[in-house]
């Protein structure tokens, strides 16, 4: 008990008790050199009810920065925690019984398999909507809106609610037209990702889109002529030169293989 005449009795109803998310934040611990160690962290996730809620995840550190920490989950699947929402942090031991999270994955050498889903979404003009995204704090690379699945999700489901997520936009989905399967680096992390990409029709106010995907900067729309000249990258590099076939030709037979 304190000595201070002013400090009240922790039992009266007068005190105010601590806040539990000013404590969790200072005992944030995990820093970029406990990258490899497994490690439990606490952070706030959107609810369309609720507003932000707090959620644990634990797994396998394999990047951070700033903006951004990188795990995988016993399942192998790749959990993206934004750094400004975690409200506590720290390493932990091994569970007792259940499988370890991998280990050396993401490397280039071994990087970390993932299926994804993306949309072609045109609009009355025969636009293309493309989301700009940041795989580090100095390159920025333009390709379709979407995602990694969830678990349990079908690569229309997972379309769906990315779409949702990052513009703000509920489609129709049409069929899927494209695939490519890519290696690239995402904030220190490799990745082996397998896309599927679909068609969908709609008009957006980009203006509006929350972006409510880490790593997406900007939106917009794009003619034909303005992505066969524009110096920005794009993923993939061949966007322009498929586009045209699809808007030529409508939705192929089999998915086109649209490569790197």
């Amino acid at each position: 008990m304190s000595d201070d005449p002013h400090d009240p009795d922790p039992r009266s109803p007068d005190r105010v008790p601590p806040r539990a998310g000013l404590r969790a934040r200072a005992v944030h611990r995990v820093t970029p050199d406990d990258v490899g160690r497994r490690v439990s962290v606490r952070h706030l996730v959107p609810d369309a009810d609720r507003g932000p809620v707090p959620t644990d995840v634990v797994g396998r550190l394999l990047a951070m920065d700033d903006d951004v920490l990188l795990l995988v989950d016993r399942e192998h699947r790749l959990q993206v925690v934004d750094a400004a929402g975690v409200l506590a942090s720290r390493v932990v031991p091994p569970h007792p019984r259940l499988p370890a999270e991998p280990e050396g994955v993401g490397t280039r050498e071994r990087p970390l398999e993932r299926q994804a889903a993306r949309v072609v979404v045109l609009d009355p003009l025969e636009r293309l909507l493309l989301v700009a995204h940041a795989p580090s704090t100095t390159r920025r690379v333009w390709t379709a809106p979407g995602g990694g699945l969830e678990p349990g999700e079908s690569h229309e489901q997972a379309a769906v609610r990315e779409l949702r997520e990052e513009l703000g936009i509920e489609v129709e989905l049409g069929p899927w037209v494209w695939w490519r399967r890519v290696s690239f680096a995402f904030r220190g992390l490799w990745l082996d990702q397998a896309e599927r990409w679909f068609l969908a029709r709609a008009e957006v106010d980009v203006a509006a889109a929350p972006l409510d995907d880490l790593g997406a900067v900007e939106a917009r729309w794009w003619t034909l002529d303005e992505l066969s000249t524009t110096p920005e990258l794009l993923a993939p590099a061949a966007l322009p030169q498929h586009l045209v076939t699809l808007l030529a030709d409508g939705p192929p037979a089999e998915p086109v293989d649209v490569g790197s």
